[in-house]
């Protein structure tokens, strides 16, 4: 049924309001905390934060294999990201593509338009095309679980990037995302002086973002000796309305932000943020003096940041470095090796306007216009590891 745009968006105000729920104390708690309980919680998550921002300006050798099979020829990659939308999934796939390309391989991208049957039908398809791996990335395996099933049946092996190894069989790489989230939530009760009011933005379609970086966040900031009085407010929201204006996560933590004056923190992955940005600063929200919190550190993201807007800091994992690091598990695999298990060799940073204006230009300029890249060449040493000629 058709509905006027204004009466729309109060529908949507309102069934934001019955989403929101409340996690920790209220305001009340927070103005009855002990001072030294409220400084001592606000010293520890400062000294955590500070060891991921130090991370980010220090140069990171290789802890991961020193040798590979070589590459088999003429190999069929099929690559199935969450969303072409989000750069945290689009820049691994590239990535990927690109490289495979390099050791002579064929890669296809098929978009999974965040949607899960749409994803589904990607791999049930590249199985049809008796392809020789298949990659997903970021893709919810429990809404996929068919189509891995007649992949493995048929000999296909499956590949993850960011599942943090949901399904055993199938071989992942991913970083701490639980960690991650406990460590913007440490950011975000330092620079808030242990007043934090969060809203999370939780994305209801990747299982990483649910169990890791939401999680994370919200186990740590549930525990009162990490912030006694703070509180979180939840919003949950679908890949299939990313784009939506009225449905959309910009279009739900604007209206949540504007309903609750005491929210002073936001966060959600940086697609995600740069979005709630925009639509933050049309509601006059920045001025109010909102601020956010995101996970990729994408280039557009990191602008906002660079030029003091909503969006505070961001926690940055090498995608494009992850990306290789499954391909070359699709190497040894597909060589009728075993999967190294990358868990822990790759590192993880977090940035803020502070250490962004710390790094040396070329640095900075890597950043902002191809992602942090883990402050180290891992295409040369991939490269060297499979016998190819850089590119």
């Amino acid at each position: 049924m058709y509905r006027p745009r204004d009466t729309r968006l109060a529908v949507v105000a309102v069934a934001v309001l019955a989403m929101l729920l409340t996690a920790c104390g209220g305001t009340a708690a927070s103005q009855n905390v002990d001072p030294a309980a409220r400084t001592a919680a606000v010293q520890k998550a400062q000294a955590g934060a500070n060891k991921l921002m130090d991370a980010a300006t220090q140069p990171n050798t290789w802890q991961g294999p020193e040798s590979s099979p070589r590459p088999k020829p003429g190999l069929r990659l099929a690559i199935i990201p969450t969303t072409m939308a989000s750069t945290g999934a689009s820049s691994p796939a590239n990535a990927m593509a690109k490289a495979a390309q390099a050791i002579g391989w064929t890669a296809k991208i098929s978009d999974g338009q965040g949607k899960p049957e749409v994803a589904l039908n990607a791999i049930q398809a590249a199985v049809d095309e008796k392809v020789d791996a298949i990659v997903t990335m970021f893709v919810d395996n429990a809404r996929v679980q068919a189509g891995i099933d007649r992949a493995l049946a048929a000999g296909i092996p499956v590949f993850t990037l960011g599942n943090l190894k949901e399904t055993p069989s199938v071989p992942d790489v991913a970083w701490d995302v639980y960690g991650e989230g406990q460590v913007m939530a440490q950011y975000m009760v330092w620079k808030s002086g242990g007043d934090l009011k969060l809203l999370q933005m939780k994305n209801t379609d990747i299982y990483a973002a649910i169990v890791g970086q939401y999680q994370g966040s919200q186990d740590y900031l549930s525990d009162p000796a990490n912030c006694p009085g703070c509180t979180t407010k939840t919003v949950e929201w679908s890949l299939a309305n990313f784009e939506d204006p009225n449905l959309g996560p910009a279009a739900q933590a604007s209206a949540a932000l504007q309903a609750d004056p005491s929210l002073n923190w936001v966060s959600c992955f940086d697609a995600c943020m740069f979005r709630v940005s925009q639509a933050a600063d049309r509601a006059g929200l920045t001025k109010r003096g909102v601020q956010g919190a995101g996970y990729d550190c994408s280039a557009e993201n990191v602008a906002v940041i660079q030029r003091d807007g909503l969006q505070k800091a961001c926690f940055a994992d090498p995608r494009e470095w992850l990306s290789l690091a499954v391909l070359d598990n699709v190497v040894r695999v597909t060589s009728g090796e075993q999967p190294f298990d990358y868990a822990g060799k790759i590192p993880t940073a977090l940035f803020d306007k502070d250490n962004l204006a710390k790094l040396p230009p070329d640095k900075l300029n890597e950043l902002v216009s191809v992602g942090w890249r883990g402050n180290y060449d891992f295409t040369a040493k991939f490269y060297q590891l499979w016998g190819v000629a850089a590119s």
